[in-house]
């Protein structure tokens, strides 16, 4: 099956529910989004995070779901890559109390709602490795 078709943009609707938004995860391997470079791929990173009693670990993997997620909006083209791809704007939002926090969760809901709207309008499509 073939999950990045356009017909199939319910199964990560269902996805998106059903995982509360990890689902990214999985789409960002479809897509090939994983550096070997970056700072989720060294496993020394994880290990220290766990030694200081895994609430780093749980930050990680936080900013992980979100880089991976802004990234494959970004190769779907969902609206305003400039703003969600810049780190600066994620860290702000985190700083400024009440405003800045709302503003957070609208920015990820932005990001989560709008890869499967792309999906749905067939974006995904043009990533579908065919067998030869």
């Amino acid at each position: 099956m073939q999950i990045l078709k356009k017909e199939n943009w319910w199964i990560w609707l269902l996805l998106f529910i059903f995982s509360s938004g990890t689902s990214n995860i999985v789409l960002a391997a479809m897509l090939n989004l994983f550096d070997k470079k970056a700072w989720y791929a060294n496993w020394k990173n994880w290990l220290i995070g766990a030694c200081c009693l895994f609430v780093p670990v749980m930050i990680m993997f936080g900013v992980f779901v979100i880089q991976l997620s802004c990234l494959a909006a970004a190769k779907l083209k969902v609206p305003g890559k400039e703003i969600y791809l810049s780190p600066s704007i994620w860290i702000l939002l985190m700083i400024v109390p009440f405003i800045g926090w709302a503003l957070f969760v609208v920015m990820m809901m932005y990001v989560l709602i709008w890869t499967i709207v792309m999906l749905y309008r067939g974006e995904g499509e043009k990533y579908i490795k065919e067998n030869v």
